[in-house]
């Protein structure tokens, strides 16, 4: 039996450590019955907080699978770390959603929307890629058939589903850009106003109003001090990476390379 209390000790909001504590059990099976089990689409807090956990864990290895590199959602496969990787069957479908949405504006929230219309959870469906003709949905392996049968409609719209290969997902390359800054102390709005290149007065009230995260969890206090790897999020303009502390200038204040995704 896995030493819960022990593993969890350090989580003190009540819904992480529920999830948390979700995904421990569905070790203990793995390792019980000596075969992959599966969690359900994780969200990135849930992840980073989860990794570092398993990672303590003897004789256990995990696989995650999101469709893509940059997924923000992913399900974990967790087993014994005897298990060959080739024979862990993917959890995951790709949807190709398309209709007639040349002359209908839809959101990423019209289409999750119609997909949970349809009676399935959230922690059910990954990322949502939009495209011109339509959206690219990463779901459950086990909801596939259901949506195939369910879901005939967005936004007034009807649409076709097909079931297509991750060689065919539209993802865009990634932008990324290197910074090197001084900042007088690794505080969020000194390091979220160099990263995304705002004054540390507006950051400070971006923080507050609560649209920044720090790995991706809200974080409303300006004065949160930082680490090295930490991530710093804003919805639609991307995300910010503490890669390096160079040390201290002549004048005492912190040299940092921060990568920004764009």
């Amino acid at each position: 039996m896995l030493d819960k209390e022990r593993l969890l000790a350090h989580i003190n909001e009540q819904e992480e450590k529920l999830v948390l504590d979700q995904i421990l059990d569905k070790v203990e099976l793995a390792l019980q019955r000596h075969q992959p089990m599966y969690t359900n689409f994780l969200n990135p807090h849930c992840l980073y907080l989860a990794r570092p956990i398993l990672e303590q864990i003897a004789d256990l290895k995990y696989l995650e699978y999101g469709g893509y590199k940059r997924a923000e959602r992913k399900r974990l496969a967790v087993m014994p770390d005897y298990y060959i990787k080739d024979l862990v069957e993917s959890p995951i479908k790709l949807l190709n959603i398309t209709g007639q949405f040349k002359f209908q504006q839809v959101s990423h929230r019209d289409f999750l929307g119609a997909i949970l219309g349809t009676g399935i959870k959230r922690e059910m469906v990954g990322d949502l890629v939009l495209y011109q003709q339509g959206c690219q949905a990463i779901i459950a392996q086990e909801m596939e058939e259901y949506l195939l049968l369910n879901l005939d409609q967005v936004h007034q719209i009807g649409v076709e589903l097909e079931t297509i290969s991750f060689e065919q997902l539209h993802i865009e390359p990634e932008r990324v850009k290197e910074i090197r800054d001084t900042v007088p102390s690794l505080r969020l709005d000194s390091v979220a106003s160099s990263g995304f290149s705002t004054s540390r007065n507006k950051m400070s009230s971006e923080i507050e109003s609560g649209k920044v995260k720090v790995n991706w969890k809200v974080i409303t206090d300006p004065a949160c001090f930082l680490d090295q790897d930490d991530i710093i999020s804003i919805r639609g303009r991307g995300r910010v990476e503490i890669d390096e502390l160079l040390g201290q200038s002549k004048k005492g204040r912190i040299k940092v390379r921060l990568i920004r995704y764009i």
